[in-house]
């Protein structure tokens, strides 16, 4: 009897997932290698070429067998910037990055791009603190919030005094946090700065007792250099920067040679004025360009590569919608070459999605956790630390399965 012929499509979520299919049909390791870069094709968005050296690109890509995707001004136009999308293996990209090397019109600053993007392809992510260092390709880090202020905008005031700030740190170390994130200053929206003396007064008595009695990672979720200076001192592993190191200009050199790892995230505008009417033409692309700028500059001062992890902000100037468009495309970010952090616990763009208070809002929050993770986030800036490891948990042991 002849058999049913059968289709079924497959969804190869990295290179992984196809050698373990391949080697269901008995294809052979080496030939699995080789056809698995086949079976993900990439498709590179690319800004700031100009129209001529798009053109050329694109009969470059064909000659591979690959394509440019232009628009339709290229064909005519000069002068000026274009944007372009390069689709093709990872093979075809080599080899046109290979061949655009030596040419003209800004094709040799993008094969440097490109041979940059391709390195960090494939290699693992790692996150250094104070000499531990995590694969974040395996694992995933809790960054439990302990808020010691009188406003933040779900547990204002609930940590303020010593002693109740204290209870909750051990509370979610047992609950399984591996960092504790200490704040001594709200950014809620609409938020106005307190002077260094009270952030400082109210953070770094709380991480000297912490440090006491723990070995628990420590984050200062500051933007101001000398907090965390007095905050590393007491004991702080990692500063958490909102600002991604532009409020204080002082901020990276102090990193740099601290050797303190740091959390940069993207915000436009200001706590204060954040959340007034902020506009993207392309909120995903303008966030992950700002994250790529703002880590290299961090490099450029000294930062280690694995010292830095990126967040795209959410809720930090950005509508309902953009936070919902760029959890949908987060797998994009992790492409920068760093960790990427998600800080989305409990916000308000889950109140207006599903008409929401924020006390109601653990059970969307921790579907975010676990669509962020299956999206390449590693790293979960959360309030409901145990919900949150076991939704986690359930997900990588999902992940888990050959």
């Amino acid at each position: 009897m002849t058999a049913r012929i059968n289709i079924r499509g497959l969804n190869f979520k990295n290179e992984q997932e196809a050698m373990e299919e391949f080697a269901r049909i008995g294809s052979t390791p080496p030939g699995s290698k080789i056809m698995a870069s086949k079976a993900l094709p990439l498709a590179l968005k690319v800004s700031g070429i100009g129209h001529v050296a798009a053109n050329i690109l694109k009969q470059e890509a064909l000659a591979r067998g690959g394509d440019v995707v232009t628009s339709r001004d290229s064909l005519l136009a000069k002068e000026g910037a274009t944007q372009v999308i390069i689709i093709g293996t990872e093979n075809m990209m080599k080899n046109l990055a290979q061949k655009i090397r030596l040419q003209l019109f800004g094709l040799k600053e993008l094969a440097r791009e490109l041979d940059r993007y391709l390195k960090g392809l494939n290699q693992e992510t790692y996150f250094t603190v104070n000499h531990k260092r995590y694969n974040l390709d395996t694992d995933y880090l809790i960054m439990g919030i302990l808020n010691a202020t009188p406003d933040s905008f779900y547990d204002g005031g609930y940590y303020y005094h010593p002693e109740d700030a204290e209870k909750r740190v051990n509370q979610m170390i047992d609950e399984g946090a591996d960092i504790i994130d200490i704040g001594g200053m709200s950014t809620r929206p609409g938020s106005d700065p307190v002077s260094i003396d009270q952030e400082i007064e109210r953070t770094v008595p709380l991480i000297k007792n912490i440090r006491a009695t723990s070995d628990i990672l420590i984050s200062i979720d500051t933007y101001r250099k000398e907090v965390a200076e007095q905050a590393a001192a007491a004991g702080a592993d990692i500063v958490n920067d909102i600002s991604a190191l532009s409020f204080d200009r002082q901020m990276a050199g102090f990193l740099g040679d601290s050797g303190l790892s740091v959390v940069m995230m993207h915000m436009k505008g200001t706590p204060k004025d954040m959340q007034k009417n902020p506009v993207y033409e392309d909120v995903v692309s303008e966030v992950y360009a700002y994250l790529d700028a703002a880590a290299g500059r961090a490099v450029a001062a000294g930062i280690e590569r694995d010292k830095i992890v990126v967040d795209p902000g959410i809720g930090f100037g950005k509508t309902a919608g953009h936070n919902l468009a760029i959890l949908k495309k987060l797998a994009e970010f992790r492409y920068l070459g760093y960790p990427v952090l998600l800080g989305a616990s409990r916000k308000s763009f889950m109140g207006k999605t599903l008409d929401l208070e924020v006390e109601q809002r653990m059970l969307p929050s921790l579907a975010v956790a676990a669509h962020a993770y299956l999206n390449g986030a590693r790293i979960f800036r959360v309030h409901d630390v145990e919900q949150t490891r076991m939704a986690l948990d359930m997900v990588k042991n999902i992940e888990a399965v050959s």
